[in-house]
This record gives structure tokens, C-alpha cells and sequence, in this order.
């Protein structure tokens, strides 16, 4: 079944399974069932963790497809990729939750470079696939009004190893390191990273 339908997009849950065990699933579980709610008005609980049935021996990419229950579920073996060209573009885009339907962040790519970060009126936002952070006098710090809300976002705030705060086009020209996160590669600082001006 596909994940968009005609009245409206299905939203996905991406998770990271290693040997067969999901990864920080309290996380994942609070953004679905505030999904479910908000959008599907779904009022039955359903548990990932108990639904969730990842192969052991190798690390994947759990998808599960879901509006007020879950359509579909893929166990899709997981392949790094190499991101270090970024493009600042204009965008004054709505994207509260993870929805299937993803064209409009995804017409903003070209091959320009490896991804975009999304800009509006200067303040940073996200990368297409993940959120940002920079790293400001010794401190890791992430755009507090990002375009999603991540997971891994929201634990590194939790742990105060991150912290949450108004950033500019300007702070990334004075950034000292500058990082990438999301369920799947986690945090990783981008060495030797380069910023494209967009035209968007």
C-alpha cells in the first residue's frame, strides 16, 4: 500500500535496528502516539516494541507507515552515505510531523551539493534529512524552531549535551564544528564541511 493517500499523507516512524534491536524506542514511541493523536485522531495505544520484528546480524533501517494504525512496516538494510556539501535555500515550509509526502523538501535538491539546509528570512532550520547543529564557543547548539522536532534532537536536549537556540546564517560562518543528526546516523560532526549559497 502506498504511503500517501488521496485526502491526505500517511506519516512514518524511522528507526534504527542493530542485530535485531531497535534503537532508543521511547523516543520514537512519544512521536508516534502525539502523531496518531494530532493528525489521525487515533485514541487506541498501539506498541512499537511489541509490533517490531527487525533481523538480527545487521544493522537496518526500520520504516513503519502508519495513520490511525499502522500500514506498513520494511526491515531495509541500512547504507551510510557520504554528506558534506550543504546549500542554504529559502524555504517557508510546514513540516510539524513526518509525513510520507515529502516533495516539497524533496524539490528542493540538486546536484549542487549532497543536501540543503533550509533558511527562512536567515534563521536556520533543517537539513533535508536531518537537523543541525552547531558547535559555538565550545557549546553544541540547534536551531529551536526547527522544520521537525527529531529524536535525536530531543534526547540530546534531554541530556544537555545540546541545547536549543535562535541560529543564523551568520552562526554558521563563525561555527567552530557543524553536525548532522537523525535515528540513523545519530550525531556526526561533518569534517571539512562546505556551505553552498542557494538561490531558492
Amino acid at each position: 500500500m502506498s504511503c500517501v493517500t488521496k485526502s491526505t499523507s500517511l506519516a512514518f516512524e524511522t528507526i534504527k535496528a542493530i542485530d535485531g534491536r531497535v534503537q532508543h524506542i521511547r523516543f520514537h514511541q512519544e512521536r508516534f502516539d502525539k502523531t496518531r493523536k494530532d493528525l489521525f485522531n487515533a485514541s487506541h495505544p498501539l506498541l512499537l516494541a511489541s509490533l517490531l520484528s527487525p533481523p538480527k546480524g545487521v544493522i537496518c533501517r526500520v520504516r513503519v507507515c502508519y495513520g490511525k494504525d499502522i500500514e506498513k512496516i520494511e526491515y531495509i538494510p541500512y547504507v551510510s552515505r557520504k554528506i558534506q556539501t550543504f546549500r542554504l535555500v529559502e524555504a517557508s515550509l510546514q513540516y510539524d510531523y513526518k509525513l510520507c509526502d515529502r516533495e516539497a523538501i524533496n524539490q528542493l535538491m540538486n546536484k549542487e551539493s549532497d543536501d540543503v539546509i533550509m533558511v527562512k528570512e536567515g534563521v536556520l532550520k533543517d537539513a533535508s534529512i536531518a537537523n543541525i547543529a552547531l558547535q559555538l564557543d565550545g557549546t553544541w547548539y540547534t536551531p529551536e524552531n526547527p522544520l521537525l522536532k527529531g529524536t535525536v534532537r530531543q534526547r540530546l536536549l534531554e541530556s544537555q549535551a545540546l541545547y536549543a537556540k535562535h541560529l543564523t546564517i551568520e552562526d554558521i560562518e563563525k561555527s567552530e564544528k557543524f553536525a548532522i543528526m537523525n535515528a540513523l546516523i545519530g550525531f556526526e560532526i561533518i569534517k571539512n564541511f562546505q556551505i553552498i549559497k542557494g538561490k531558492h
